[in-house]
């Protein structure tokens, strides 16, 4: 069973929130921008753009996915998209702690679409995961017994360049190192680092093995391996995971999103090869290609 644990929606309402951040500009316009840099702008019908994701999964010959909502004006699209395939898309809610509105109105959606997860960006909205904010989100996630998806690290939004907003977040602004108090404060949450910390390895690895309900996910090509100093070997950072989270804290991510691009095969099959050479035996590559993430999902 292949069930990925990262894969953004990025239906029509993701990129009409981009036009949102652009004062004063036709958002048809700022379109155009958009697919003139490669990008493919869904339909208005979700449910179709639902269905495109299934078709991408069956050619890929993957089970499940975790599914992305990535903007606040996706969380209520996306949960109703989904509905369609309760054995096969799983739905996680972007939120701004920050406003509280936002975090209200997904407490009211949950017992409609049953959200997985929550996705935390510190870096993105800025706020530290240590605050007052992040608290309030956190207990509605174990209210609700939802995942806490944080990103750290490096954060890259290409699509915001196309429309003169900066795309890169300084990895500064979100450390794993800053997860650490939280997570042994909450020790019946469970949260998920993807990308290995995008470039906080060391950090992920020093919170991975202080916090026993903390997961990493290997989504993505993990190009920051190149920026490490001294560069890494994938193969060095699956071991080394492997080592300190053990083999049932990891879970596979392709980070798939990007139409015409569709589902990231390509990563999907670089990673199990990853492992292969990596040493992992074929129950460890079952485990953190589905059933790990099956079991934190609680399906």
């Amino acid at each position: 069973m292949i069930f990925d644990a990262h894969v953004h929606f990025f239906g029509r309402e993701f990129y009409a929130f981009q036009t949102t951040l652009v004062a004063r500009e036709d958002p048809e316009v700022i379109f155009g921008r958009i697919r003139a840099g490669g990008f493919e702008i869904p339909g208005a019908d979700a449910k179709a753009h639902a269905a495109r994701w299934i078709a991408e999964l069956d050619r890929n010959r993957v089970d499940r996915a975790v599914i992305f909502a990535s903007s606040p004006n996706e969380v209520e699209v996306v949960g109703a998209a989904v509905k369609s395939y309760p054995r096969r898309l799983y739905p996680y809610a972007l939120v701004n702690p920050k406003a509280a509105a936002q975090v209200e109105l997904l407490d009211k959606l949950q017992s409609q679409f049953h959200f997985k997860g929550i996705l935390l960006f510190p870096a993105l909205h800025e706020f530290s995961m240590q605050s007052p904010e992040a608290e309030r989100v956190i207990k509605l996630a174990e209210k609700h017994r939802m995942v806490v998806f944080v990103h750290c690290g490096k954060l890259r939004i290409p699509v915001r360049k196309l429309i003169g907003l900066s795309a890169d977040f300084p990895a500064e602004r979100s450390r794993p190192r800053d997860l650490e108090a939280v997570a042994n404060a909450h020790p019946k949450a469970r949260f998920v680092v993807p990308h290995f910390g995008s470039g906080w390895f060391e950090e992920t690895m020093a919170l991975g093995n202080a916090c026993a309900n903390v997961y990493v996910d290997t989504s993505g090509s993990n190009g920051w391996i190149l920026e490490h100093d001294p560069p890494l070997a994938l193969t060095e950072v699956f071991k080394t995971a492997r080592d300190v989270f053990g083999i049932d804290r990891i879970l596979y991510g392709s980070d798939s999103g990007v139409f015409p691009g569709g589902y990231r095969g390509d990563i999907m099959q670089a990673q199990q090869s990853t492992m292969a050479a990596a040493g992992f035996t074929d129950d460890d590559r079952r485990a953190v290609m589905g059933f790990n993430l099956g079991r934190l999902l609680e399906i």
